[in-house]
């Protein structure tokens, strides 16, 4: 019995040629990249030590930004309260526009701990994102020397306010943290064993870039930085109006400041872990949210966004070849090499960074069911962003029609 083509090989032929070309160039780029990332895996972290002739600790002030937080609030409040650091110490936690018990719990609170601090907001600010603008509030209303931000889904270990100091001493800039959604023995479905590991896959990628002294990427749950490396940078300056400015966008500037540094924070103490999901469309669309702020080019530095958009469009091309093989079955062996290579780098350097951060548990067919979904759910995400933009709205008009709009004010102005 004979098979006929779906498409005519006059035609097939030079699609397969043109669309495999694509795909083996963006695969070869992406493949350098995850080569970068496993070479980082071997590279030392910046040493960590106070300086002998320093006698007092740091003050530091944690900044958490709540908008209807109040069924999180307590195990939060609990972890932070339970903080083990010697040095000046203040909770900054900001009601942005809560319509629940959060200002009720957090005046608890500060009755209790005066270093429990509540501030309010009323009204969204028309020139600041709603994060960023909940986040400025705090940095305004805090005193620390340093600063540490989190999320109000998070928990913390007593020693994580230390842990992060000791990266910051005696002259760091800035200090990324590690994040995870579970801990060891904690994962049970597919979906928090698939998050979980996808979590790990960022924290490994974002600690080998700041272990070659890149100055690209953080996490909003886990970060912290000096208080006069934010003055020196103009605080959020022009990145307040972007849908996201707390976290890459942030270290971005800080890192331009002459002789900046930036640390890792991947011990046990420094690890904070946020909430899982609840949901497979609750993920895509977090994931989704991430993606479309990356859309807003003008604020990221080129290296970074270059390499966002190669994984992202390698996944895209590489889950449709997978899609497009019965039609153009002659692609099937560059697709199954491209695959492959990919799934090997990607297995190895997991393998060892799951190992070194103690996170064996992971290793297994969920490591390898991972992997063969990485690239197709990477693929819808990046899709579903430009179909549906998932980016965060600064006040009732769009952040992307407002930028627009700067920019024709300042042509007609020249």
């Amino acid at each position: 019995m004979t098979t006929v083509p779906l498409l005519d090989p006059t035609v097939a032929t030079p699609i397969a040629t043109t669309w495999t070309i694509v795909l083996l160039g963006l695969t070869a780029a992406y493949l350098a990249l995850l080569v970068v990332a496993f070479v980082g895996m071997f590279r030392r972290d910046r040493a960590t030590h106070a300086p002998p002739e320093r006698r007092t600790l740091p003050s530091v002030s944690v900044i958490v930004p709540a908008h209807d937080e109040a069924r999180v609030l307590p195990t939060l409040l609990a972890s932070l309260r339970a903080q083990r650091y010697d040095g000046d110490l203040e909770f900054v936690v900001v009601d942005d526009r809560s319509r629940d018990g959060t200002g009720t719990l957090l005046a608890q609170a500060a009755r209790s701990d005066a270093r429990v601090r509540p501030v309010r907001i009323d009204e969204p600010d028309r020139r600041r994102a709603p994060k960023v603008n909940a986040v400025a509030h705090g940095i305004e209303a805090s005193r620390g020397e340093i600063v540490l931000t989190t999320d109000a889904d998070c928990v913390h270990r007593p020693g994580w306010v230390a842990a992060m100091v000791r990266h910051l001493e005696p002259d760091g800039t800035v200090v990324v943290g590690y994040v995870e959604t579970t801990r060891a023995g904690e994962t049970t479905s597919l979906l928090h064993r698939f998050e979980t590991i996808d979590w790990l896959s960022l924290m490994l990628v974002s600690r080998s870039l700041t272990r070659f002294g890149w100055r690209f990427a953080s996490s909003a749950n886990n970060q912290g930085y000096r208080r006069s490396a934010f003055d020196a940078a103009g605080g959020f300056g022009a990145i307040q109006r972007a849908p996201s400015g707390d976290e890459d966008l942030l270290v971005q500037r800080l890192g331009r400041l002459p002789g900046a540094t930036i640390a890792f924070a991947s011990e046990p103490n420094a690890r904070v872990r946020t909430a899982s999901t609840d949901g497979w469309r609750n993920l895509f669309l977090q994931r989704r949210r991430w993606v479309s702020r990356y859309h807003h080019a003008m604020h990221y530095r080129p290296a970074f966004l270059a390499s966002i958009g190669v994984l992202g469009f390698q996944s895209v091309a590489l889950a449709t070849s997978v899609v497009l093989l019965p039609v153009l079955p002659q692609m099937a062996p560059w697709v199954a090499a491209a695959f492959g290579a990919q799934l090997t780098v990607q297995l190895a350097g997991m393998t060892v960074g799951a190992r070194d951060l103690d996170r064996a548990d992971l290793l297994g067919p969920s490591l390898l069911a991972w992997a063969l979904l990485h690239p197709f759910f990477v693929a819808s995400v990046v899709i579903g962003s430009f179909v549906r933009s998932g980016e965060w709205r600064a006040g009732a008009a769009s952040y992307r029609r407002r930028w627009w709009r700067r920019r024709r004010r300042t042509w007609r102005r020249a």
